[in-house]
């Protein structure tokens, strides 16, 4: 079962509050040598992986782990949450990958497959890193030309949802930028309750300058992903991606950008499931 991971005493950080909130699924059955660290985007917090993606892994031999970078979730530093950038993000994870000790695999998100590249620039050590919609190693500006060529009225709300504030985005609107047609409306419901506010500084920062991905020849065994109905991060930018750290991209049909919580969630984990299996067993 899901529960908090909290070490035996707990130290405030250089910034004044407590070691990000960690949730953990311990494996089932044979238990692999390799971890997975699940890392969340924008507005939200490790409870986005909590009902699908750690029980999945779990059950496929991993032990499962998901951090609520600061400010999100039930970690610390939502006072502050205007004054978060990248490296802050960055060291909540290397603080994670410390606490939960060997081999990890670095699993993010939209705005968290941000964190893990930067991590890895950073010239921090990794398994593996699998990137799901997410925001490419050069940044949004591509991504966010196309959605103004595409989708022009939906940029303003984006913008809302990265003004530091609790976002305030209707049912459509939420429908329309992160969730497939078809997603029940309590899905809905449920996840914008629990989102939150998010640093106005990352707005900037997932741009792309300063450079958010490594090198490519220093990146580790990369998965790439995408969602075929991803307003968002759009098919060609998750090829690009995939091209860029030499991982043919998986594109899944039927998907938006919410690819851990979406009806069709299994499509998205079973591809990364294949990969891991393959590279980690």
């Amino acid at each position: 079962m899901s529960a908090m991971l909290k070490p035996h005493a707990p130290a405030a950080t250089e910034a004044g509050y407590l070691e990000p909130e960690l949730l953990v699924e311990r494996a089932s059955g044979q238990r692999r040598r390799t971890s997975l660290l699940f890392v969340h985007g924008i507005n939200v917090g490790a409870w986005v992986w909590q009902d699908h993606y750690l029980p999945c892994f779990a059950a496929a031999g991993f032990d499962c782990f998901a951090v609520s970078l600061r400010g999100h979730g039930a970690s610390g530093g939502r006072d502050r949450i205007g004054q978060w950038r990248l490296n802050d993000y960055v060291t909540d994870v290397a603080g994670a990958v410390k606490r939960i000790g060997g081999p990890v695999v670095l699993v993010g998100h939209s705005m968290g497959g941000a964190v893990v590249q930067r991590y890895v620039r950073d010239g921090r050590k990794a398994a593996g890193m699998a990137l799901l919609a997410s925001v490419p190693p050069w940044g949004l500006g591509p991504s966010a030309l196309h959605m103004s060529l595409t989708a022009p009225h939906l940029l303003p709300k984006l913008s809302g949802l990265l003004s530091g504030h609790v976002p305030q985005v209707d049912p459509g609107t939420m429908r329309e930028v992160l969730f497939s047609p078809d997603a029940p409306a309590t899905l809905l419901e449920t996840f914008a309750k629990r989102a939150g506010p998010e640093s106005p500084l990352i707005a900037t920062e997932i741009q792309g300058w300063p450079p958010i991905g490594p090198l490519a020849w220093q990146a580790p065994l990369t998965f790439v992903l995408g969602a075929a109905n991803d307003r968002l991060i759009p098919a060609g930018e998750v090829w690009r991606t995939g091209l860029y750290y030499g991982s043919p991209p998986h594109i899944v049909p039927g998907l938006a950008h919410t690819v851990m919580v979406e009806p069709r969630w299994e499509d998205a984990a079973g591809r990364l499931k294949t990969w891991l299996l393959a590279n980690f067993a």
